[in-house]
């Protein structure tokens, strides 16, 4: 299973951003810009969890499901569509 380090979040207007690596069982690594807006966050876990915990669990359930690696850039809403049970099989 591959170890996600949250970089630092960054406050924007929208949301939150992050930097972060994914470190794979091989020894690889691959960093990734990624972002979380107030409405996902809002609406994955009604405000009660950290960003941070919310992104990760996000990150760890793209990884999980999908069936490509994870692009350079994305954010929530993007793996809310490429993984449509995310909203009802996420687990925080």
């Amino acid at each position: 299973m591959p170890e996600i380090r949250l970089g630092q979040e960054t406050e924007t207007g929208r949301g939150w951003h992050y930097s972060l690596d994914i470190a794979w069982p091989d020894g690889s690594a691959s960093s990734h810009q990624s972002t979380l807006s107030w409405a996902d966050h809002d609406h994955l876990c009604g405000g009660t969890q950290a960003p941070s915990r919310v992104m990760e669990a996000v990150i760890r359930f793209a990884l999980d499901n999908l069936k490509a690696s994870l692009p350079g850039k994305f954010d929530t809403s993007t793996v809310r569509r490429w993984c449509p049970a995310l909203d009802s099989e996420l687990v925080l």
